[in-house]
């Protein structure tokens, strides 16, 4: 995909939304700056050949009007009359005689050139508007010519292969529709060198998506009631089809889907082949003869494109290789910052079982490289570096373990129309949640329910120094599991920021003397913890929650006094706040924080070792489980207001042999619809998509 370029990258618009009731955005007001372009069919312009061109523009509101433009030659003689038809796009037909020709939009003075016309060469054109042929024809100013060869591929399997001979300067092929998989297929002409030369894409729409009943067993529910949702899925001749399939049950009145024309059919079929951005894609699956056209004018836009002729014969390689796993490479050096060169480099993965580690060779450089590498989350990964049979002489410069791609167009300022009504529900959800989770620490989605025996992480613990007299907290921060980079030159409250829910760090002002100033302290003192220099610690939001009570050794000592502490001298910390509290009174209620550094022999195991170096690095995504409330008589959740905008997900259900399956979740409280979106693909690759839904009664 990253040869292709970033037009092929996935996409998705987000809406960001102010929880200010009356607050708006302001439009900013652009020049308009408007362009067109244009693409003939196959790729080419050819002298004295009849060609199909397409053309698009941008920077006009096409939407409500049809924008007109004429085409000259370079003699300023009209040639052609051009209009838009469909969103910007249209198509005109033309025997280009000159080299150049340039066109004017109606009321903008600014030239547009055609492409340069080519003295010799080949036209592709496609005819797909019957059911049973696609038609391609092959044209060329040149008589007498060799013979070509086609090839259809759709999603890199090819469909179709044939060789066309010439008639004079023409050539025709009529290719069987049944046999062509759905979805957008290739249409590539080779020279007798297997060149390429020409391409157009059409698009094969044979309406054999999967049909997925969804059946709920009520059409009504009451608040917290087990809900179950029946599935069944069969093909387009009612057979029952085994696959795999994602649903989604959200809040209508809150998160409605205002992009329900993007799903999983029209992304495999249609965005995933085409460049730029698609605006409603689904209007093209409707099977009549105006859809038909727009769809192959589609095709000609977003998905021209042009070969260079020069470059015909040329091999080239991919800049990017395929990817069969993770990358990691670096370079080996000496201590006085040379390279290593002819070094060995071993790679340990304490998470994985298997006991062999791989040893990658340094060039003369120094560079070393391990391919293939599969490891998930964040893991602890050691180096360890040889050159000759020395290890205390080598040290590492690791390369990025991603890429950082150009972001463009990461924000519109422009004003989206919205329904108001689901603007300000929202609003008001929001604030709602806000006010559920700071009271009821509810932290990243997930809530706490009392007491929970938890099996502790071997690994984690065998380095815990269970020393606190005031047991063991809500949150636990073991800092010899943070990387030296990440503590070096830092003190602690900089480094828990990100790594331990609900801690936040806020600039101190006139209203927080009150909430900061330490019973019996001296004036002095509680004047030095509104300094600026110092960041106020939190651990819950809202307007009465104050700086915790904070624990060194389990001495209580003012927050400021955490700042002058090395990142690096901290063992690992407690965290407190909620049941937990109970040990420091009504002081806690703001939270504590017991902070324990490093003592005896782990004060020297934080020293590296000689060349070596451990490194916590990102490996593949761990799929997490959606967090859903189980209303039963042991649940102590009954008396939490339940305020779910996204109701459940479940984000592989498989269906039977019977193409059935049957989902079940509780619902939430407020009285709305429930909007129930199921999505996935067969095991044969078939898309399919539907939605449904129920209601929730208002419990009066």
């Amino acid at each position: 995909m990253k040869n292709a370029g970033q037009d092929y990258f996935f996409n998705k618009k987000l809406k960001v939304h102010s929880t200010e009731p009356g607050e708006t955005v302001t439009p900013v007001q652009k020049k308009v700056v408007a362009s067109l372009k244009f693409y003939p069919e196959g790729g080419h312009l050819v002298k004295n050949v009849a060609s199909k061109i397409a053309f698009e523009v941008t920077g006009i509101d096409t939407k409500e009007q049809t924008v007109n433009a004429t085409l000259f030659n370079q003699q300023g003689e009209e040639v052609a009359r051009l209009s838009t038809s469909h969103e910007g796009r249209g198509l005109f037909s033309f025997v280009p005689k000159e080299d150049a020709y340039y066109a004017l939009i109606e009321g903008y003075d600014q030239r547009f050139n055609l492409p340069k016309v080519q003295p010799t060469g080949l036209v592709l054109s496609a005819n797909n508007k019957r059911n049973d042929f696609l038609t391609v024809t092959i044209k060329s100013n040149e008589v007498g010519c060799e013979p070509y060869y086609l090839v259809t591929h759709t999603r890199g399997y090819i469909t179709y292969a044939s060789q066309v001979q010439m008639t004079s300067t023409r050539g025709f092929v009529k290719i069987p529709k049944p046999p062509l998989p759905a979805g957008i297929t290739h249409i590539t002409v080779l020279d007798k060198a297997l060149n390429p030369v020409a391409e157009r894409l059409a698009f094969m729409n044979p309406n054999e998506n999967l049909k997925i009943e969804i059946s709920p067993d009520k059409t009504n529910y009451d608040n917290r009631e087990l809900a179950t949702i029946n599935l069944k899925v069969t093909d387009a001749l009612g057979q029952p089809v085994q696959g795999s399939f994602s649903l989604s049950a959200f809040d209508q009145g809150l998160v409605q889907n205002d992009q329900p024309e993007y799903n999983i059919a029209s992304h495999l079929l249609l965005n995933s082949d085409l460049k730029g951005h698609i605006e409603n894609p689904s209007q093209y699956f409707i099977n009549d003869e105006e859809a038909k056209a727009q769809l192959d004018l589609l095709m000609m836009v977003n998905g021209w494109s042009r070969f260079d002729w020069s470059d015909l014969g040329k091999s080239t390689e991919p800049a990017f290789a395929v990817e069969t796993g993770l990358t990691l490479q670096g370079k080996l050096l000496k201590n006085n910052g040379g390279a290593a060169k002819d070094g060995r480099v071993l790679l340990i993965n304490t998470d994985q079982e298997e006991s062999n580690s791989p040893m990658a060779l340094a060039d003369e450089d120094g560079h070393f490289r391990f391919d293939n590498l599969v490891y998930y989350d964040t893991t602890q990964l050691t180096l360890q570096g040889f050159q000759r049979a020395s290890m205390k002489n080598v040290r590492f410069r690791i390369d990025s373990t991603f890429d950082r791609l150009p972001l463009t167009n990461t924000y519109n300022t422009q004003s989206v129309f919205e329904n108001p009504l689901r603007v300000s529900a929202y609003k008001k959800y929001a604030k709602t949640a806000i006010y559920i989770d700071s009271t009821y620490r509810r932290v990243n989605g997930i809530t706490y329910l009392g007491d929970v025996t938890v099996v502790a992480d071997k690994r984690k613990e065998k380095y815990r120094v269970l020393q606190s007299k005031y047991g063991e907290g809500e949150s636990y921060l073991n800092f010899d599991e943070i990387p030296l980079v990440q503590k070096n030159g830092r003190d602690p409250f900089t480094v828990m920021l990100g790594k331990i829910p609900g801690f936040s760090l806020h600039q101190p002002s006139p209203t927080d003397r009150g909430i900061v100033t330490v019973p019996g302290a001296p004036d002095s003192l509680n004047a030095l913890l509104t300094d600026p220099q110092y960041r106020i610690p939190r651990l819950r939001q809202g307007p009465f929650m104050g700086a915790p009570l904070i624990f060194i050794d389990n001495n209580e000592v003012t927050f400021d006094q955490v700042y002058e502490l090395r990142a690096t001298d901290i063992d690992y910390v407690e965290v407190y706040k909620s049941s937990s509290t109970a040990a420091f009174g009504s002081r806690g209620f703001s939270g504590a924080i017991a902070i324990y550094t490093l003592k005896g022999e782990k004060i020297f195991a934080q020293t590296p070792k000689p060349g070596m170096l451990s490194a916590r690095l990102m490996g593949y995504h761990t799929a997490r489980e959606f967090y859903a409330p189980a209303y039963n008589k042991e649940n102590r959740q009954q008396y939490i207001p339940d305020q779910r905008a996204t109701v459940f997900w479940a984000p592989m259900i498989v269906t039977n042999a019977q193409g059935e399956a049957f989902i079940q979740f509780y619902t939430p409280d407020q009285g709305s619809y429930i909007t129930i979106d199921v999505q996935g693909i067969s095991f044969k690759g078939k898309p399919g998509f539907s939605n449904s839904g129920f209601s929730i009664r208002s419990n009066l």
